[in-house]
């Protein structure tokens, strides 16, 4: 569930492709079939029956779009904002506010990724001991705002068949760009997950913050002549960062040449990785990444 991935979903036929020339076609075919005589008049562009026309499909598109916007809003892959806040509501959810660390600072709403999480791991409420339950509460009791610069970053619950210990699970936890967890945010989770309604009886429950597995990227491009290597080096810096961020998670891998291979874009020509990074996929540990250095130099 760190991941929500509903690219594997066929696409709704029920939501069409706005398409305004074959709209404008269509009408156009059936003004002919209606009035042949109009036709002479639709080949010259500056004619009003033809701006007519291109309005008339102008609108129709607007309004295909927007029926396929409403279908959108009801459909759990597709909805946002306050269409997402209705889908929830059949499982009685709602979106949660996340005060502001910083005193005096207004709150800020969960995202509607986060909402979605919660939605679909609710599905496993009733379910007490169940590994949904305890993510449900653990997203539950510190969500995640847009930016995800505010609540819990990830989590995993790790069982017998990871540690071997039976009656045991592990709730692992990591928080916002893979820092630790405060004491205080540790302990409303343990809380959450160890109530009396979540955990059975005879199984005990820990709350347990990620190892994390500090890597750092040094790398070397060679770029083409023409683009500023300071523009390429930061689009460089910027693209290793986000797919870092995609991969910190709890039991995340960064094979050999990952980073090398992020770095290619635009008017990037070779990589060099100057201090090669491999790290295996771990249930207790998190991958971060700290520092990016990138020595640009043009080609001649």
């Amino acid at each position: 569930m760190s991941v929500i991935d509903f690219s594997g979903l066929p696409f709704p036929s029920v939501i069409e492709p706005l398409d305004f020339e074959a709209n404008r076609t269509a009408i156009e075919s059936d003004l002919v079939a209606r009035f042949p005589a109009v036709a002479p008049v639709l080949q010259i562009e500056s004619s009003i029956t033809k701006k007519l026309v291109e309005a008339v499909a102008t609108r129709e598109n607007r309004l295909r779009g927007r029926v396929n916007d409403a279908l959108k809003g009801v459909l759990t892959p597709f909805a946002k904002g306050s269409d997402l806040d209705n889908v929830v509501a059949r499982q009685g959810i709602e979106r949660l506010e996340i005060p502001s660390p910083v005193e005096g600072q207004p709150a800020q709403m969960e995202s509607d990724a986060s909402l979605l999480r919660r939605y679909l791991l609710s599905f496993d409420i009733a379910s007490a001991g169940s590994a949904d339950r305890y993510l449900y509460e653990a997203w539950t009791t510190w969500p995640q705002n847009a930016d995800r610069s505010l609540g819990l970053w990830d989590a995993r619950v790790n069982g017998f068949d990871v540690h071997g210990r039976r009656g045991d699970t592990d709730v692992v936890i990591i928080g916002p760009f893979g820092r630790l967890a405060t004491s205080s945010e540790k302990a409303a989770i343990s809380a959450a997950v160890r109530a009396p309604h979540v955990k059975p009886e005879a199984v005990s429950v820990a709350v347990l913050d990620a190892v994390r597995v500090e890597y750092t990227a040094n790398l070397a491009i060679e770029t083409r002549p023409g683009p500023s290597p300071d523009f390429v080096k930061a689009d460089v810096v910027a693209r290793i960062r986000r797919e870092a961020d995609k991969r910190m998670t709890i039991g995340g891998e960064i094979p050999a040449g990952f980073l090398a291979g992020v770095a290619y874009g635009d008017n990037v020509i070779t990589v060099t990785d100057l201090d090669p990074v491999a790290i295996e996929p771990d249930p207790y540990s998190v991958p971060v990444l700290t520092e990016i250095n990138v020595i640009a130099a043009v080609r001649p």
